[in-house]
């Protein structure tokens, strides 16, 4: 006998199971317009990319080039007396 009753279907979570599911939302989402989903989605991976490039700029404009080469501001910590 079965764990589960015939009616129930086990929820298929792998990867193709979900791209397949979105695949199908978009399409619905453009009234089985398939250019228009397509050019949805375009739009939507240029966008991202734009994203991601602007947060590699930001990325690297964050750090600081003089800690990175051993440089600190005067005062920000100790200095060392140089031994004799």
């Amino acid at each position: 006998m079965s764990a589960q009753p015939a009616e129930q279907q086990v929820e298929d979570s792998t990867l193709d199971a979900e791209i397949s599911s979105l695949i199908e939302d978009l399409l619905d989402e453009h009234q089985g317009f398939e250019r228009a989903a397509f050019q949805a989605l375009a739009q939507s991976y240029l966008m991202l990319l734009a994203e991601s490039e602007r947060l590699a700029s930001d990325a690297d404009r964050s750090y600081s080039r003089g800690f990175l080469r051993g440089l600190f501001s005067e005062g920000a910590r100790p200095v060392r007396e140089k031994e004799s």
